[in-house]
């Protein structure tokens, strides 16, 4: 099994003119993630201009080589100095996506030709139950589905998915050989060019199973979130390439669990299958709130056009939203979109931890472990399988007060409501 520590340098200190297998590490890590002229796009199924991507002379340090490593630190916001420093090095001993950084992006015409994706398992983790494994895809799923027109539906792999997700180690079959713990954490490929059918693997996402992956919230000490990365691995299935923002979900590095969308993430995918359809919407004012446990609040405010809440300090508690729904209309069951919240938190100190959304009494998504704090005027929560409605929309919010002043324990809520998709 290949080991990170094969294509990383052991040391800082190399620059022009340097020689031997350090550099030949430096190389090969290049070459792995698209910086240096490699098979490594062709294994991906990547079409790249090659021109643009410099070739080197093996084990020398050479003008190739220099190149490929300013636009790594350009890439990575590190300064552009063409010497492997400390910072350069230990950026690339980071957990990372396989998927190389350089190549095609979002306008390339890489989609699926259809919105209603479906997907499946081959082998599932051994670190976490199936059930948390299927809650923490779902939940990736729900992010893009909610700025998109996106469904995305569980299925037998008997029954030919679009995207197959696969736990696997080391190498399995695909030509690209995760490597142990930590270094390369999961990775994915591109759907195809419309109208060419898919090839197999097209879309299909692979994670390491020699990562220790969890759910929780905060992970434990060498715990790494499944959501997180699972989330950018999809962005790939759905035809993103890395993004170059920090604070990008699909940036190419893993800095710990980020369960939410950059507007970098949203201006991609929707450069590619446009925003969500609406066909009706509905929404409630944020004085109809309701708390489950009225004991552990401070004080409630009812005014003009919000309702304020404090908590007691180092509390939690659950707030709930029942949305007019509009189960069938002109003969037409409607389905469930996009919810969104408008609301803001007056600091760290006061934080929306879940959002759970139900359908009567079923609870069809959970957004666990958002963890939202400050100003969020249109925040939505996706629902990644777009369900019919059945019953009557209801919105649960999870939330945890800390210490502080009341005015640190406060929270805004304006209104909360719902995008029905015809």
């Amino acid at each position: 099994m290949a080991n990170q520590q094969d294509f990383i340098p052991t040391a800082a200190g190399l620059a022009a003119g340097a020689k031997g297998a350090e550099v030949e590490r430096l190389q090969t890590y290049l070459k792995k993630f698209g910086y240096l002229e490699s098979p490594v796009a062709e294994s991906f199924r990547i079409n790249t201009v090659l021109a643009s991507i410099p070739a080197a002379e093996k084990g020398t340090f050479d003008e190739g080589t220099m190149q490929a490593l300013k636009r790594f630190q350009t890439f990575n916001h590190l300064p552009a100095t063409g010497v492997l420093d400390e910072a350069t090095l230990a950026h690339m001993k980071l957990p990372r996506c396989g998927f190389p950084d350089l190549g095609e992006f979002t306008n390339t015409g890489r989609k699926w030709p259809g919105t209603n994706l479906t997907y499946g398992f081959q082998e599932f983790s051994l670190d976490i139950p199936a059930a948390q494994v299927i809650e923490a895809t779902a939940q990736a799923f729900a992010l893009w589905s909610a700025v998109t027109p996106l469904c995305f539906r569980r299925v037998a792999l008997s029954a030919n998915p679009n995207i197959i997700i696969r736990f696997v180690s080391g190498d399995h079959g695909d030509g690209n050989a995760f490597d142990g713990p930590s270094g390369v954490l999961a990775h994915a490929f591109f759907p195809p060019f419309p109208p060419n059918p898919p090839e197999p693997i097209q879309g299909d996402a692979h994670f390491d199973e020699d990562e220790n992956w969890t759910i929780a919230i905060p992970p434990a000490a060498g715990k790494i979130d499944l959501v997180t990365v699972a989330a950018h691995e999809f962005g790939h299935s759905l035809g993103l390439g890395h993004s170059a923002v920090a604070g990008a979900l699909m940036a190419p590095f893993y800095a710990g669990p980020h369960r939410f969308l950059h507007s970098d993430d949203i201006a991609g995918i929707q450069s590619i299958y446009g925003g969500s359809f609406i066909a009706h919407a509905m929404w409630v004012h944020g004085t109809s709130i309701q708390i489950e446990l009225p004991e552990q609040i401070e004080s409630v405010r009812r005014l003009g056009f919000y309702t304020r809440i404090v908590g007691k300090p180092n509390t939690t508690n659950w707030f709930h939203f029942a949305i007019p729904t509009p189960v069938i209309v002109d003969n037409d069951r409607k389905q469930v979109g996009p919810i969104i919240l408008r609301f803001r938190t007056l600091s760290a100190n006061a934080v929306v931890r879940d959002v759970h959304i139900y359908d009567g009494e079923a609870r069809i998504a959970a957004h666990n472990g958002v963890n939202l704090s400050g100003d969020h005027f249109f925040e939505r929560f996706g629902v990644a399988h777009c369900p019919d409605v059945l019953w009557g929309l209801g919105i649960s919010i999870g939330v945890t007060f800390g210490g502080g002043t009341a005015n640190q324990r406060s929270m805004d809520f304006i209104a909360a409501g719902c995008d029905f998709r015809p």
